[in-house]
């Protein structure tokens, strides 16, 4: 009995060792499976890394194809034909594919399915992956084809040129989207009010890649043309082009938008022939979007190029009305009437950390505030921490604004375009505060401030520009060109300002009316200038070599006191005193 209990102990033993192995073993093969096919696995890591050797290798093929080329020409211009034919070269017949989209050239890599921007200067810009949307034109969806609920969570997502367009066409209530790739007619009754909608990748107008199909003929007539057959991206690129979100002035967007640091390029919009009218005798308000509102719709981090024209209030990002307008920036080119702005035509809205690089255009004025400008046309909130390059056209344009109304904020913008004034032209707003603010471009009218002009005999108005210089090249004022002031008090305050651009009247030129004026603290250099101007009373002189010396930086700082929302002061590159 003894030998058989311990047989069966031994069996139990073995048993137990082998049921022990056996868990080992798994768990040995479950690391290992892990190790192998794992979020950072064995091979996830050898398919990235093969994926950084042939994009490496994809780079310097091109940089090589790119230099070749603009030696090859006379200028150092970089041409498709050229590109093309260098690419062959180095890879073989077909293997390669050279598009012009505009200011840029595209360039695939047939076998791996990668494409790279090449800009029109030879600059190689990044690697981007060829997207397949699951389904595209539906909104509700994302590019793998999970369901989105349009909440801050979920939000609605823009994968291609096809959901771009149904954005555009749920808010204005017209034409169709898609539902499992299926053409449904769009019900009017939805405005995507209160919803957000974020843009997931570049887009460009001109590049195939951008669209899902850029050959299908389901979208109908976008661009006004019944004619031209339909084919999406001719409808996009000719007529009247891509339909802004929210035409007209009962449909627009009020919800959030988020650009997702993308851009959306080429955008091509030309309603200058549109015969629809808004209630006051002008076209409709263009722009990507046309028209939000001012309680409920906010744009953010976005990029766009492209042309944008109209014969209303025109904006690069949105003509008329929004909530709040943050990081975006604009290098369309924008012709409009009455306002027009590279971010906005009209804007009561708060703008912050906005840039723009397009010529803007205003080409005829009906309301006394209208006008172009770098950022907004006509201002009547805030604009913040912007900065406009581009040059502003039209009788009324100011760098940063071209007009304001009631009460109005600039804080700590910069101007380097050419404009009539380096901030704002026009002064129609019952108070208007310029703050840290600054010129550096050519102007005809004044560095800050063209015109302060009331229209109300009654009416009281004021007019502080605080911690803000100019440098540029003006015709006419340092820094009010002039005043004529139909009103029954204004008062105008400047403080801790100068001006060292070469002008004819130092700070004021011209004043028609009888202003209470605060002069502060305020220099100017009289080398640069013919004249003190209008007022001559407080205004200090300064030479070039006091000007850049660092005591004249302890002086603007030492008046600056506690005011923290005066920027400080210190020494630029050039020697002249700028903002830290």
């Amino acid at each position: 009995m003894l030998k058989n209990a311990n047989i069966k102990e031994e069996k139990g033993i073995t048993l137990l060792a082998l049921i022990v192995t056996i868990i080992i073993l798994l768990i040995l093969a479950g690391i290992t499976i892990s190790a192998l096919t794992g979020e950072n696995g064995i091979i996830k890591s050898s398919e990235e890394a093969k994926d950084q050797t042939e994009i490496a290798n994809e780079r310097e093929i091109l940089e090589k194809a790119i230099l070749q080329s603009m030696a090859e020409d006379a200028r150092g211009n970089l041409k498709k034909e050229t590109l093309q034919k260098r690419l062959d070269e180095e890879t073989g017949e077909e293997k390669t594919e050279v598009e012009d989209v505009g200011e840029d050239f595209e360039v695939l890599f047939i076998d791996t399915n990668r494409y790279y921007t090449v800009g029109k200067d030879g600059i190689l810009g990044e690697t981007q992956e060829i997207v397949v949307d699951k389904n595209p034109g539906d909104i509700t969806k994302d590019s793998e084809g999970n369901s989105l609920d349009g909440s801050e969570e979920h939000p609605y997502e823009i994968c291609c040129i096809e959901d771009l367009i149904v954005f555009s066409n749920i808010v204005n209530g017209i034409g169709v989207k898609f539902e499992n790739n299926e053409v449904v007619q769009i019900d009017s009754s939805d405005s995507l009010s209160g919803k957000y909608v974020i843009l997931k990748r570049n887009l460009n107008f001109k590049s195939k890649f951008s669209y899902n199909n850029f050959e299908r003929t389901d979208f109908g007539d976008i661009n006004g043309d019944s004619e031209d057959g339909n084919v999406l991206m001719h409808e996009m690129i000719s007529g009247m082009g891509f339909r802004p979100i929210g035409l007209g002035n009962t449909r627009y967007f009020s919800g959030v938008f988020d650009g997702n640091n993308k851009k959306i390029d080429n955008i091509y919009i030309n309603y200058e022939n549109d015969s629809v009218l808004d209630g006051y005798g002008i076209g409709r308000s263009i722009g990507l979007f046309g028209r939000g509102n001012n309680t409920t719709t906010t744009i953010k981090n976005l990029e766009i190029s492209g042309e944008i024209k109209s014969k209303g209030h025109t904006g690069g990002i949105i003509g008329y009305a929004a909530k709040r307008i943050e990081n975006c920036i604009n290098n369309a080119n924008i012709k409009g009437y009455n306002m027009a702005g590279g971010i906005i035509g009209f804007n009561n809205v708060e703008i912050e950390k906005c840039e723009n690089n397009g010529t803007v255009e205003v080409t005829g004025i009906v309301w006394g505030y209208g006008g172009a400008g770098g950022i907004s046309g006509c201002n009547t909130n805030s604009i913040k921490d912007c900065t406009n390059r581009g040059e502003i056209i039209g009788r009324v344009s100011g760098g940063i604004v071209g007009a304001t109304m009631n009460n109005a904020l600039i804080d700590n913008c910069i101007n380097l375009g050419i404009a009539s004034s380096g901030i704002c032209d026009l002064q129609r707003a019952d108070k208007l505060e310029i703050l840290n603010c600054y010129n550096l471009g050519e102007c005809k009218n004044s560095g800050i401030i063209g015109n302060v002009s009331g229209e109300d005999n009654y009416q009281e108005y004021e007019l502080i520009i605080s911690n803000s210089y100019n440098l540029g090249k003006i015709e006419n004022a340092g820094i009010i060109n002039m005043m004529e002031c139909i009103a029954k008090t204004i008062k105008v305050n400047i403080e801790n300002v100068y001006n060292s651009g070469e002008c004819m009247s130092s700070i004021i030129k011209t004043i028609y009316r009888n202003p209470i004026i605060t002069i502060n603290n305020v220099y100017y250099n009289p080398a640069v200038s013919q004249e003190v101007g209008a007022v001559t009373e407080g205004i200090k002189e300064i030479d070039e070599v006091k000007i850049k010396d660092s005591s004249f930086v302890d002086i603007l700082n030492n008046n600056r006191g506690n005011n923290l929302a005066w920027k400080k002061w210190k020494q630029g590159e050039d020697g002249y005193p700028t903002f830290e």
